[in-house]
Parts: structure tokens; C-alpha cells; sequence
């Protein structure tokens, strides 16, 4: 709009334990006065899976959505919409706090992929009587449920031994064992892993220590979407 200079939505965070008051405050800079029936908010939590399937040469894609939080919110204005002037809202820049509440339960945290992603957004819709509603949309994410760092199964530690013997022909050479130590078996953000390394070698070369590390995610397929796609199969006779 040309008499807005600035729309925005500001959260006080950017990552959110389940559980956890959100709070945040959408800004809105105009440069005239205009007529601002309501301003409403809505806080959603959307996972979506899709998959390319190839049935008789045919590739076609099975969608799924599923929303776990819809909360919305009015911020500006009147919950009900008797017909009357609609107020003016004065040029400059003005600021409307809001504030949720994420639920107990265990959210799925955000997550990001190809075949799906799992994400939460806070959308706000400026209500213009003579125009398009503007709307703005901030995306922010969920970290996984809460761990008590000081449980005795994230204290002990972890480790791993590996032995080698090297063979070449009938020749068999000395063997190398590598041992690693973990402090715990469990870390958080910001932390700094401390890894242990006791190496055995028994040959003559020179060996070097490399370290590298991996995360590993698994996706589970819905049964639903499963059984679609089985139903799908079954009916168009390819098996």
C-alpha cells in the first residue's frame, strides 16, 4: 500500500519450547491516516508430506497437511462487525502487542526436507474496508520437548572400540586399535564436544585421526498416506 511504509511482525525470540508464551508485537508505519477496521493474528503449526508416485507410467504427487495448532487472535478493532465508520488510525508508527500461549504436549519440532517439513508461522491480516487486506506472514521454530541435563542416562558415558589388522596376501601386519570417549551421551546448542581418542599402533606408518560430525534424521510415512497409496495400486492392478 502506498500509505504504509512499514509492515512488520517482531517476536522477542526466534526459538520456542512447547509450553512456552510467545509473545511479539506487529509494527505498522504510515505515512497518512487511513480507515483500520481490525487487525487479526493467527498462530499455526502445518506439517506437510508429499510423494511422487509412478503408477503405468504416470508420475503423479499424494499430498497430506495436517495443522496442530490454529489460534487467532484480534488485536485491533471489534471482535463483532456492526456496520459503521470504521476508525482512522493516524499516521506514524504504531505498535500491537500479542501474546500466546504454545500447548503442553509434545510439538513436533521444526524440520525441513525434500518429502515434507514441519513448520510454525504467526500470520497477521490488516482489515482496509476499500482495499485488499495486506498480510504478513514470520516463520519461527520449535526446538523439542525439555531434558533434564542432569538425568543420570545423559551423564554416562559414551564410547566405542575398533580394531583393525591389515592383510596382504598371507602377510598379516600389526594391529591398530582405536578407542573414544565421550563425556556424556547427550549435548545442547552452544556446547562444545569433548571427544577422548587412545590409539594403539602397532605398525611402523604413521597413522592420522580424522573426526567427523553426522546428524541422522528418520521420517515416518503416515498409515493413512500409506494405505491410500496401496489402495491406489491395487486398483489400477500393478503389483
Amino acid at each position: 500500500m502506498d500509505y504504509i511504509r512499514e509492515f512488520d511482525i517482531r517476536l522477542d525470540k526466534e526459538m520456542f519450547y512447547a509450553g512456552e508464551i510467545l509473545e511479539g508485537h506487529v509494527v505498522l508505519d504510515t505515512i497518512e491516516n487511513f480507515k483500520l477496521k481490525t487487525v487479526r493474528i493467527v498462530l499455526r503449526g502445518k506439517a506437510h508430506a508429499e510423494w511422487q508416485v509412478l503408477v503405468s507410467g504416470d508420475r503423479s504427487a499424494i499430498k497430506d497437511d495436517q495443522y496442530f495448532i490454529d489460534n487467532r487472535s484480534l488485536i485491533f478493532g471489534k471482535v463483532d462487525r456492526q456496520e459503521g465508520p470504521a476508525p482512522i488510525l493516524p499516521r506514524g508508527i504504531h505498535h500491537f502487542p500479542f501474546k500466546f500461549q504454545l500447548p503442553q504436549s509434545s510439538l513436533p519440532c521444526s524440520f525441513e526436507s525434500k518429502p515434507g517439513y514441519v513448520r510454525y508461522y504467526i500470520k497477521v491480516t490488516l482489515d482496509i474496508p476499500y482495499a485488499s487486506p495486506p498480510q504478513g506472514m514470520k516463520y519461527f521454530t520449535i526446538i523439542g520437548p525439555h531434558i533434564d541435563c542432569m538425568d543420570d542416562q545423559y551423564l554416562k558415558p559414551i564410547g566405542a572400540l575398533e580394531k583393525r589388522t591389515k592383510c596382504c596376501l598371507c602377510c598379516k601386519s600389526n594391529r591398530v586399535v582405536l578407542q573414544c570417549l565421550l563425556e556424556r551421551s547427550a549435548y545442547v546448542c552452544g556446547e562444545a564436544l569433548r571427544l577422548k581418542a587412545n590409539i594403539k599402533n602397532q605398525n611402523e606408518k604413521d597413522i592420522r585421526l580424522k573426526v567427523r560430525l553426522l546428524q541422522v534424521t528418520k521420517q515416518f510415512a503416515c498409515p493413512l498416506i500409506l494405505f491410500l497409496i496401496m489402495e491406489k495400486y491395487i486398483i489400477t492392478g500393478d503389483y
